[in-house]
């Protein structure tokens, strides 16, 4: 069987999975529907609407958004996630028929339990779902195309083993030490030593001389991406909006004057621009600007599924909702609070200083002197970067590097060396290392269209 068969049998496979998980809880319900009927008990039946929009149809959708971006680190693991999907749809197959067919109706507990089961379970299959199809049933259409390696023209770069290659072009291409090792099934050890033998072999100190750095005020950030620090933020942000604007549905088909439906579709919008007009207030009373950045395709995909996620799940008129004492609580009211924070723990990826004295020193020598006093290599890296005036932020993502991380790092670096802020810093390698001849230059406004260093 060729290539092209077997995807569209897996195809249809994936496709026959999804009709199971419409049809299995609509057919279960509609035959004990018949059987109360039958039996003289006046019940209800849900119609397959229910099924369709409450079991998550839009989260699956999602859940394809992210595997699709993910698909290069979920590869070596698709037949895990197969075994794990069909397992999952084998189990709420059974705990659904238990649900809507066994049980007697008055068994009290045991309903409710099986009944929260059936969903954790229900969705847990559609997301599993969504999941399969990038990575299973549209393995080969999906497959990234061969792009330029940037190990291409180095010397030694024919001298490397198939293994080092690897290591050393994923590190070179931005992901960080965990990641190799949790893809390639080695140990973070196992990782470092490989990538040591590559620098020694491509002779470059570090495989960050691969790849090209843009620091600085007047600097264009980099894209988001899937992985990048503040893209959490930036997710959180469009499941926040899409549950937002479900309330508008809400306002629409209220009963009211004409009066109350145009307020309250006014209100929605403003609440989600208001945090937006506070950042904008306080960079300016910190004298920084708010730069925006683009998103990768990839990572675009994904904040559509989960706008429309936020949009569409739920069959209520608020959308989601919990039931509480008292009546329901609507979860979509809480996206625009949700919104609010994302603004907030997006903001120092978004804020940059208008202008910024540079204070440049020779960062390989400081990485050598910070070795030599008993720094780590990331953390020498680190602590050069603080002593170049460099935000967390920026470290973070130029070093792939978690918030937590730089903290303990500049905790630790200040206890080793002895100072107590990076300015005691820059003056101590100043000092130990020297500048190069333009330190200490003004480097121009961020509205000047000049790219610094």
């Amino acid at each position: 069987m060729g290539e092209r068969s077997r995807t569209v049998a897996r195809t249809a496979l994936w496709a026959a999975w999804g009709l199971a998980l419409l049809l299995l809880p609509a057919a279960y319900q509609a035959y004990r529907y018949n059987v109360q009927l039958s039996s003289g008990w006046e019940g209800y039946g849900l119609p397959l609407s229910y099924f369709l929009w409450t079991s998550a149809i839009p989260l699956s959708a999602v859940t394809a958004a992210v595997a699709w971006a993910l698909r290069d680190r979920l590869e070596c693991r698709r037949r895990a996630l197969t075994g794990v999907g069909l397992a999952v749809l084998l189990a709420y197959a059974l705990v659904a028929a238990a649900y809507y067919l066994w049980l007697p109706v008055g068994a009290g507990g045991l309903v409710r339990a099986l009944g929260w089961a059936e969903r954790i379970l229900r969705w847990g299959s559609w997301a599993l779902w969504g999941t399969a199809l990038p990575v299973w049933a549209l393995r080969a259409a999906v497959r990234p195309t061969a792009s330029a390696s940037p190990l291409d023209g180095l010397g030694g770069a024919d001298a490397l083993s198939e293994r080092e290659r690897a290591i050393a072009e994923a590190l070179a291409t931005g992901s960080t030490v965990a990641q190799v090792a949790a893809a390639l099934g080695l140990s973070a050890s196992t990782v470092m030593t490989y990538r040591s033998r590559a620098c020694e072999k491509l002779g470059v100190a570090s495989l960050d001389e691969l790849r090209p750095v843009v620091r600085g005020a007047g600097a264009v950030p980099a894209a988001f991406d899937v992985a990048s620090p503040g893209a959490p933020a930036l997710m959180a942000m469009a499941l926040c909006v899409g549950l937002s604007l479900r309330l508008l549905s809400r306002v629409t088909m209220t009963s009211g004057s004409s009066w109350h439906q145009a307020l309250g579709l006014l209100l929605v919008p403003a609440s989600l621009a208001v945090p937006w007009a506070v950042l904008l207030v306080y960079a300016r009373l910190r004298g920084m600007r708010v730069r925006p950045r683009w998103a990768t395709s990839r990572l675009g995909l994904v904040l559509l599924a989960l706008a429309l996620f936020g949009l569409l799940a739920g069959s209520g008129w608020y959308g989601l909702e919990v039931q509480v004492p008292g009546g329901f609580l609507s979860l979509n009211a809480l996206g625009i609070i949700g919104n609010a924070c994302a603004v907030a723990a997006l903001a120092p990826y978004l804020l940059w200083p208008r202008e910024r004295v540079t204070t440049t020193l020779d960062e390989e020598r400081c990485v050598l002197y910070l070795r030599g006093r008993g720094a780590g290599e990331l953390q020498a890296h680190v602590l050069t970067e603080i002593a170049l005036g460099r935000t967390t932020p920026e470290i973070c993502e130029s070093l792939h590097v978690a918030r937590g991380t730089v903290n303990a790092y500049r905790a630790q670096g200040y206890e080793l060396l002895g100072v107590h802020s990076s300015r005691e810093l820059t003056d101590l390698l100043a000092r130990d290392v020297g500048r190069v001849p333009s330190a200490g230059k003004t480097r121009p406004s961020a509205d000047d269209s000049v790219t610094t260093e």
